[in-house]
């Protein structure tokens, strides 16, 4: 069982239509969810979000067997118990299709889609070519 969760309805959106075996839910859904005791065998969920729950909930989550954080945070904004749990993964918004491919095969399990996590942070969904930095480039 598969739950996507993100205050960003197209987010929503595009895991819908990439993991169409997933149940869909807005943030209070969750929240009425995970209040019933109920939890998934996966879960994606944006990091404001998850960092938002109180700190019972954000530890039970953490322990699922997999969790896609995405999120516009730093990583280092981040407390690292939320990324060191052996199922967790992380997916930074903005993120391209190559890092969304990644993400979707960790979580549907496909061997070797994301690195082993290293300690202290868990995998990090990021599979992008080096991109030109924007503004001036540097004098020649």
């Amino acid at each position: 069982m598969l739950w996507v969760s993100d205050r960003e309805p197209g987010v929503r959106e595009l895991f819908a239509e990439l993991l169409p075996e997933a149940e869909i839910l807005a943030p209070n859904d969750l929240l009425a969810r995970l209040a019933l005791g109920q939890r998934p065998d996966a879960l994606i969920i944006d990091g404001t979000q998850l960092l938002e729950l109180p700190a019972a909930r954000r530890a039970s989550i953490v322990a699922l067997p997999r969790l896609l954080i995405c999120t516009g945070l730093m990583l280092a904004s981040m407390p690292t118990d939320l990324l060191t749990g052996p199922g967790v993964a992380v997916l930074a918004k903005p993120f391209c299709v190559e890092d969304l491919e990644a993400a979707v095969e960790w979580l549907r399990g496909v061997p070797g889609s994301l690195p082993a996590p290293s300690a202290p942070f868990g995998a990090l969904v990021q599979r992008r070519r080096a991109r030109p930095l924007r503004g001036r480039l540097p004098a020649r």
